[in-house]
């Protein structure tokens, strides 16, 4: 067993099982002419080499039970889709209990469009035929009924990320029943969500993922395939060097570094308090009444330097940096141009986003109107990164220290980045004081 592909595994297996978005459910990578998966006695917050086989149509029929029923379908699901490198069965609460309803998902949040696909459907059968007909058509995603769901990727990274939004969108859907329900997105919209972000934003995450690979790999034996995921080791990096260096680091400046670090550690906080998930969200810092530092486009929190942020002219959103500056400039440059802010956070917070994907706005609890204010509007839903969803947010907010970006997520606004912060973790809590009043 390739050892890079069992750490691998282990790392993602960790990672699921804390989250709690894995109890009883396999992890499997394509390898060679068959997939390498968790056994049914895999303890996943510590997976050994032992608890990972081999498995191919060859000798798949030795085996027996809900492994074989499992390892038939995840062999399956990476094999219809030549994208697909990595899968797993998982059976978080919410999910599990969203399964028992056999129905489909609709795309209550943009997130849920771009990373799991167009809508969620529900296989008619927990077997592998059924399994392949629900994920096809922009689906990397689908239900197994009463037994959680099935989740592709390119790599397990992505099927972490995907486990992370589906969930959340079960949870929306779930927690939302009592309160009116929550909206969706048209099936042109979903689509054109799912379609931007594999050919964009995913595209060069997934290159960042690769990049980073480089330095965490050893070079496989000869005639040996290379491991799945961050451990797999990348051809001609040196292209990919030379494309990168043609764009000097607009963090030239003590201040600009220091503000640079700041916004990094940001987003650091902001994946470790699940305020964003993956390469979701984004965060502006004014840098003087001209310009603005603002996270680039599409890059992974943990893999990002402080020497990739972006500056951008807060007037003509014109930038400069090794990256592209984040598509909701816009946005940011919006709000800081009222001299009482000094930095923005763009967020997809868990609860949040339910009210979001509910498309309304939250009336404030009383603990939190002192930072908050007593109402939190919702702009109008428009596609990201757009001059409607600008002028939408720039007509909602009012003086409100946040607002909802209708079935996207939430932007919010501070004197600083400690105090934008704070409101958005005071946004959260509020909205799940509010969902579960």
């Amino acid at each position: 067993m390739n050892e890079a592909i069992v750490a691998n595994i282990a790392k993602y297996a960790k990672m699921l099982f804390e989250k709690k978005y894995i109890e009883s459910g396999y992890i499997a990578v394509k390898e060679a002419d068959g997939i390498c998966i968790t056994t049914a006695t895999a303890d996943f917050d510590d997976i050994k080499a032992e608890d990972v086989v081999f498995v191919n149509d060859k000798n798949i029929e030795s085996y027996e039970g809900n492994f074989r029923a499992a390892a038939v379908i995840l062999f399956c699901a990476v094999r219809q889709d030549k994208n697909s490198n990595a899968a797993a069965i998982v059976d978080s609460e919410s999910i599990l209990k969203y399964s028992e309803k056999h129905l489909p998902l609709q795309p209550i949040l943009d997130d849920l469009a771009q990373v799991c696909g167009i809508s969620i459907k529900c296989a008619a059968k927990n077997v592998a035929a059924e399994v392949v007909t629900s994920l096809s058509g922009l689906r990397n995603c689908c239900f197994l009924p009463d037994a959680g769901a099935v989740v592709t990727g390119r790599t397990l990274n992505e099927v972490f990320t995907a486990t992370l939004v589906l969930d959340k969108a079960c949870n929306a859907e779930l927690l939302a029943e009592g309160k009116g329900g929550t909206q969706h997105l048209g099936k042109v919209q979903a689509m054109l969500e799912r379609v931007v972000y594999q050919l964009k934003y995913s595209k060069k995450n997934q290159e960042q993922q690769k990049d980073a690979a480089e330095h965490i790999a050893d070079k496989p034996a000869e005639g040996e395939a290379p491991a799945e995921g961050e451990n797999a080791v990348v051809s001609a990096p040196e292209a990919k060097t030379e494309a990168k260096e043609e764009r000097a680091t607009a963090i030239v400046t003590d201040e600009e570094k220091e503000i640079a670090q700041a916004i990094k550690d940001a987003g650091m906080t902001m994946l470790e308090e699940n305020l964003v998930q993956g390469t979701w969200g984004n965060i502006a810092v004014k840098l003087d009444e001209k310009y603005m530092l603002a996270t680039p486009s599409g890059l992974d929190y943990v893999l990002l330097k402080p020497e990739q942020i972006a500056k951008v002219d807060m007037e003509t959103l014109e930038w400069t940096g090794t990256d592209k500056a984040t598509s909701e400039k816009g946005i940011h440059a919006v709000l800081l141009s009222d001299g009482k802010y000094g930095a923005t956070i763009h967020s997809h917070p868990f609860y949040g986003c339910i009210l979001a994907a509910m498309d309304r706005p939250l009336p404030v609890p009383d603990e939190y109107k002192d930072i908050l204010g007593d109402e939190i509007p919702c702009a109008k839903a428009a596609l990201p990164g757009t001059k409607g969803l600008i002028k939408n947010v720039g007509e909602a907010i009012g003086n409100a220290p946040a607002c909802f970006l209708a079935r996207h997520g939430v932007i919010a606004r501070g004197k600083d980045l400690e105090d934008a912060l704070n409101i958005c973790r005071a946004l959260e809590k509020a909205c799940e004081a509010y969902l579960k009043a």
